[in-house]
């Protein structure tokens, strides 16, 4: 009489398992992405041998003074499409 009642818990046990493990997943990746981020920042400044005072204030001076009044996203965005362009002629 409940057999189709336990097939459905036992389904929704197994689903709310997989969620967890996906959910678990999701939190190691971010992890992850953010580890990368902070990686990849440390390294460019390396590179440029600045000091993370020295990369606040040229943040702040750039933020003031892009080319255009563009903002840094649409400077970078139109970048990368011209570098598309460029390689695909």
């Amino acid at each position: 009489m409940f057999e189709r009642l336990d097939r459905y818990k036992a389904e929704l046990a197994k689903a709310k398992e997989k969620r967890a493990e996906a959910d678990a997943k999701v939190r190691a990746l971010e992890k992850k992405c953010q580890e990368e981020e902070k990686t990849a920042v440390h390294e460019m400044m390396k590179a440029a041998d600045i000091t993370p005072a020295e990369l606040q204030k040229l943040i702040a001076y750039t933020k003031g003074n892009m080319p255009g009044d563009k903002s840094v996203g649409e400077i970078v965005n139109n970048d990368e499409e011209e570098i598309t362009d460029e390689t695909e002629d």
